[in-house]
């Protein structure tokens, strides 16, 4: 029987997201995707999920809980490297044969990439914002989840020949690669002396099905999911300050929280993709209307086009994962400077510096 043109849409979603999320990057997950997407029975099983729930990486985390949780089942032993059987039919066995829990989980879902990794893209850019503005810095890190990247000083960055960051007995430690550039990487971070976190359904650490649901949208084949434990573990040793709102209608509020004399520092790593257009104007005018109060800094690592102050900013082509555009806004009064500070990959694997 000849494909619906709504299952072969599903279809592209599928392929789009393997060629620019996965290809080179993790196989496993690169499989699994071109394999969903020729799949007729799959594709109808994601559309009845709520279209929310539609975008791959969440039924991806969906498999990988249950995993996780216990799942006796082959795909176990690929997820976890011992068996190099082929993943695609092993994971529709899954989605099929557990349609109700798969569905059950996608109704109440969401994705949550607290990717720790992200740290080593945040710090560099940390650093050259401590050069260009007064007074130490404070963090308000918008779309945060679990607030993991907001303990960013206290794990060991290291950058290879070009140096490293944070405390050397870490039990955090993420690796990046410097692939062009000199990034400003100094042995300790400017001074933090305030931190919190927003998020519209921030990520609970100590209940254990949200702190597995954080571990499970962690890709397993790409050596991620050690650190994130052990960033997990740290955040419930010491838990950041998370508030619940809207990242934007609360974000005047919770940027007015910050001491007076710090510089106020943005975040948003990978979150402002989930508003439309109209969403992200929106956000970008509530922070120049911050920055008219005080000096306000925002950094950003997004993929190409979503900040519009960076439109301009078209990393190189890429036989893997698409680059994304690290970018950092000095709002001060009523001037406006933006800076292109690096191309980096999704997940911090790599910075190419241009700043």
């Amino acid at each position: 029987m000849e494909r619906s043109d709504e299952l072969r849409e599903f279809g592209r979603i599928w392929e789009w997201f393997a060629d620019t999320s996965c290809r080179g990057y993790s196989p496993l997950y690169d499989r699994i995707c071109r394999f969903v997407a020729e799949d007729d029975d799959l594709l109808a099983l994601i559309k009845h999920a709520p279209p929310a729930a539609h975008q791959p990486n969440v039924i991806l985390g969906v498999v990988h809980y249950l995993l996780l949780g216990g799942l006796d089942h082959p795909l176990a032993a690929v997820y976890a490297g011992r068996d190099d059987a082929d993943p695609g039919p092993l994971f529709r066995d899954v989605c099929l044969g557990h349609r109700a829990e798969v569905l059950t989980l996608m109704q109440t879902r969401r994705t949550q990439t607290n990717e720790v990794g992200r740290s080593a893209v945040l710090g560099p850019a940390l650093t050259w914002v401590a050069g260009h503005v007064r007074g130490p810095l404070a963090l308000v890190d918008v779309g945060t989840s679990a607030g993991l990247n907001l303990a960013c000083d206290r794990y060991r960055l290291d950058y290879g020949a070009a140096g490293a960051t944070g405390p050397p007995d870490s039990d955090v430690r993420i690796a990046c690669s410097v692939i062009g550039g000199n990034p400003p990487i100094a042995a300790r971070l400017p001074a933090i002396v305030a931190r919190i976190g927003l998020d519209r359904s921030p990520i609970d650490l100590t209940d254990a099905s949200d702190a597995r649901w954080l571990l499970a949208c962690v890709w397993p084949d790409t050596g991620r999911l050690e650190r994130t434990s052990a960033a997990i573990r740290h955040a419930q040793q010491h838990p950041p300050t998370i508030r619940r709102g809207d990242m934007i209608d609360d974000l005047p509020a919770t940027v007015a929280q910050m001491p007076d004399d710090a510089t106020v520092c943005v975040l948003t790593t990978w979150a402002l993709a989930y508003l439309q257009s109209e969403g992200r104007q929106r956000f970008a005018a509530q922070l120049a209307a911050a920055g008219r109060q005080r000096t306000i800094v925002w950094i950003s690592g997004e993929g190409p086009g979503v900040v519009s102050a960076f439109a301009d900013a078209i990393p190189p082509p890429d036989d893997g994962v698409e680059p994304s555009v690290l970018g950092a806004i000095v709002y001060d009064g009523d001037t406006m400077h933006a800076t292109t500070l690096a191309y980096v990959h999704p997940h911090g694997a790599s910075i190419d510096w241009l700043a």
